[in-house]
């Protein structure tokens, strides 16, 4: 018999109840590759931790705690055990949303979307180091969701030596520069990306001079060049699906050139046809995960599966996949408002 190997996942949850039911906290998630999947025990650490990311040099746990005063705080992980590693940091300003280590795991990049700032915290069991920040300004045409900067995520683009952070609310592709830690960020708005009007860019991946952008409130997704500084492309992610006024949200990218989105407005994974040489995107196919409101999804190491976490839902969809492409959903988990898979290196 073939041997059965397991990738593991962190879920970060809301504990606040403002969207699926109050969750006790972070659990930890083994999925095998044949499907099967065994879920932890709740792990309390702290209020409203929806966000965390897991550093392969590190091995280090970071979480923004999603509040009207924001905090990040940093975890060593042993087994499903977490152990707090120093004081949690105050990013001073609200709603930190999402968050990334850089290649070493000594800092860690918070995106904090009501705030409208990027925050630097030394991942260091001591405070020594003082929280860097840059705060951006800037609006789109939707009033509603545009009326002031709104970063989404931090994406390390270590190439280039930077972070990268989608501004929701400026239709801008923020451009942070690295070289001046621990001193300071470096950013100046030359070298932002900027993104047509109204589409409220929320997350992206990179893929080497090319970066892959899910935008929220136009449903579509845009090619950008990394290296010019310019976008070169929208694409329309699914134009059957009636809007609702939910969006897109998360997005992968597969070893196989396919491209996976969250859709809000359809409770769906939308794969996408990457065409790097083409510079294009094309959809390719949508499946329901039967939940409702996929807030992030992510991939077992071997890409058989994708998973959805349904926050709405309380629901977390294991999704086949076929060569990057989803194909049904093979099983549904039951847990609290997931918000967040980060998986162990």
């Amino acid at each position: 018999m073939p041997e059965t190997r397991s990738t593991r996942f962190w879920v970060g949850a809301s504990t606040t109840g403002a969207l699926g039911s109050p969750a006790r906290g972070i659990r930890p998630l083994d999925v095998a590759n044949d499907g099967s999947w065994h879920l932890g025990e709740p792990v309390d650490v702290g209020p409203n931790p929806m966000y965390l990311a897991i550093s392969p040099a590190s091995g280090l746990m970071g979480i923004v705690h999603e509040q009207s005063e924001g905090l990040v705080s940093t975890w060593t992980v042993e087994g499903d055990a977490l152990r707090a590693f120093g004081e949690p940091q105050p990013t001073d300003a609200a709603d930190p949303c999402h968050l990334a280590f850089d290649e070493a795991g000594r800092w860690l990049f918070a995106a904090n979307y009501s705030g409208g700032r990027l925050t630097a915290h030394a991942a260091t069991p001591d405070a020594g180091t003082p929280v860097r920040a840059t705060t951006f300004a800037g609006s789109g045409p939707d009033t509603g969701r545009q009326e002031s900067s709104h970063p989404h995520q931090a994406v390390l683009d270590g190439a280039r030596n930077r972070v990268l952070v989608p501004d929701l609310g400026a239709d801008r592709i923020r451009s942070v520069g690295l070289a001046g830690l621990p001193d300071r960020l470096e950013h100046d708005g030359a070298s932002d990306v900027p993104i047509h009007a109204g589409a409220g860019p929320r997350h992206l991946v990179i893929a080497g001079d090319l970066g892959v952008v899910a935008n929220e409130l136009d449903r579509t997704a845009s090619l950008i060049d990394l290296a010019l500084g310019r976008e070169v492309g929208a694409f329309a992610v699914d134009a059957a699906v009636e809007p609702r006024g939910l969006g897109l949200s998360a997005i992968r990218l597969t070893r196989w050139g396919t491209v996976l989105i969250g859709d809000r407005d359809a409770d769906a994974l939308v794969a996408l046809r990457f065409d790097e040489a083409s510079r294009t995107l094309e959809h390719i196919r949508a499946v329901s995960t039967g939940g409702r409101h996929p807030r992030d999804l992510h991939l077992t190491h071997d890409e058989r599966f994708a998973l959805v976490a349904d926050q709405a839902s309380d629901s977390i969809a294991i999704v086949a996949l076929d060569e990057g492409v989803p194909t049904r959903v093979v099983d549904t988990i039951a847990t609290p408002a997931p918000g967040c898979l980060a998986r162990m290196p």
